[in-house]
């Protein structure tokens, strides 16, 4: 009983440290006796059986369901692809991020450009 009350002590006065040396110094105080190994033993008895089903034997086929619902109709395509350039602005045009660094007072700093977004022209039905 003191060694544990002094490995307490110790762990209390030394924190971490002072607990692992008590441990490692009284292991032998803290052991208790050798339980069973783990084996797996001799098989019991066995069981008894069960009863088996009935075999082969269906019900009648039941009703056919409801009908399911139609289908939804398709969404609509995608729109056409967007020109993204910087000169001859005929639609929108936004600020796009070009580069960034960091100067010597580790602030970022940041370029900035402006780009066009514009529809490409469409073609005719023939293609030109």
């Amino acid at each position: 009983m003191g060694k544990i009350v002094l490995s307490c002590v110790l762990a209390l006065v030394f924190g971490f440290g002072g607990a692992a040396g008590a441990v490692s110094a009284f292991q032998d105080q803290f052991q208790g006796p050798q339980g069973p190994t783990g084996l797996t033993g001799a098989p019991g008895p066995a069981g008894e059986d069960g009863t088996d089903g009935l075999d082969g034997a269906r019900g009648p086929r039941g009703l056919p369901g409801r009908p399911g619902k139609p289908g939804k109709a398709a969404d609509e395509p995608d729109p056409p692809a967007t020109d993204l350039g910087v000169g001859d602005c005929a639609g929108r045009s936004i600020s796009v991020v070009t580069s960034a660094k960091l100067d010597k007072n580790k602030k970022l700093q940041l370029t900035h450009k402006d780009v066009c977004i514009v529809a490409p022209p469409e073609t005719d039905s023939s293609g030109q």
